[in-house]
């Protein structure tokens, strides 16, 4: 029952059965990992992790749960110790994926985009379909330098006002901000979302330029970055 509450994102309900779960058996890992993953919802990263970490000392191959803790060590700011559990996750099952991809993000972030194209690549031959793994592997692409076919995974990836925004983003990332502005021009005239009127006025304020005015003067309050 845990699981399936968790599985629907109950969270609450999630946490209180596994807690009673896990009160009844210590040993019980399965509601431990619920456990730990309803305290990081809620969270209690610390309380979390220190669930999270007692699986991986009772099944050190348990993939599931490294992927968790990798998660919970990236929020936690334990840059290192999150890569080693994303390695582990996806060395113990290394078809998945969500851990193909997981890790692949991680390198990304650490500035490692050719070791996490061919993740990308192989885990985009399972889910050929997968926008998360299209634009991760656009973003990996552009911040190699290439972003020919960095563009070419951003349309694979979503809509044309959505593939527009990433781009910008990632050039953005690479410090071309005057393309920046253009594709986030692009962007907004096809897709006038938040997000998109977030990151154009963001790069309008840095090179000191104008909005054109038929995009109209709306301000956004969304989080800036890619879609």
């Amino acid at each position: 029952m845990a699981e399936q509450l968790a599985a629907r994102g109950d969270w609450t309900a999630a946490f209180e059965a596994a807690d009673a779960l896990t009160r009844e058996d210590p040993s019980d890992t399965a509601a431990r990992l619920v456990r730990g993953k309803a305290l990081h919802h809620q969270g209690m990263l610390i309380e979390a992790a220190a669930d999270v970490e007692r699986v991986v000392e009772a099944e050190p191959r348990n993939a599931a749960a490294h992927a968790e803790l990798a998660v919970q060590c990236e929020e936690l700011g334990k840059p290192d110790d999150a890569l080693v559990h994303h390695h582990e996750a996806h060395r113990l099952v290394p078809d998945d994926p969500r851990y193909s991809n997981n890790l692949a993000f991680a390198l990304i972030v650490r500035r490692k985009p050719r070791e996490a194209m061919p993740l990308l690549e192989q885990a985009l031959r399972a889910e050929p379909r997968a926008q998360r793994l299209r634009n991760n592997l656009g973003f990996a692409y552009a911040a190699a330098g290439d972003f020919v076919r960095s563009a070419k995974q951003f349309e694979l990836g979503g809509t044309s006002g959505e593939a527009r925004n990433n781009l910008g983003f990632a050039y953005e990332r690479s410090g071309n901000l005057a393309q920046a502005f253009e594709l986030y021009v692009q962007a907004w005239k096809l897709e006038p979302t938040p997000r998109v009127r977030s990151n154009l006025e963001y790069v309008a304020r840095k090179l000191g330029r104008v909005i054109p005015p038929e995009l109209g003067t709306g301000a956004a309050k969304s989080e800036k970055g890619g879609s």
